[in-house]
């Protein structure tokens, strides 16, 4: 039962990072609203990272380390767009809904860090491989 609520969590948190990089965010236009330059490359890189962390979830291949790319992700998000505490008031209620949704995304991520993939993933198809060579 373990191994399969492994799996729902990882593939919910999964899924987070993907609908965010289906909906084509963190596009251009709001990465250059933060500051940063050039704008089109850093949204290609940010759905790149998205996509990596998706395919290492759901698939529980090198799951760590997704895990921890998905941290590193959320952590500069949030550093960088979720500053609450700095918005004016009429967005306040908004990114302090978000960065508080990131605080919750971080401990799911650092959870699949700490128990890994579980039996339904490539991680333990590998590792059973291995052990039978």
């Amino acid at each position: 039962m373990n191994d399969t609520l492994l799996l729902i969590g990882r593939v919910l948190i999964a899924l987070v990072f993907l609908m965010t990089a289906w909906l084509g965010s963190p596009n251009a236009g709001y990465i250059g609203s933060l500051g940063l330059s050039p704008p089109a490359l850093w949204s290609w890189i940010a759905i790149i990272a998205e996509a990596l962390i998706v395919i290492s979830l759901i698939l529980g291949i090198e799951t760590r380390w997704g895990a921890l790319l998905g941290v590193a992700y959320v952590v500069i998000a949030t550093a960088l767009a979720h500053r609450y505490w700095q918005v004016p008031e009429a967005q306040f209620v908004a990114q302090y809904t978000n960065f508080s949704k990131n605080l919750a995304i971080l401990g799911g991520l650092i959870l699949v860090y700490a128990t890994g993939a579980g039996a339904y993933s490539v991680d333990a198809m590998r590792t059973a491989k291995r052990a039978t060579s």
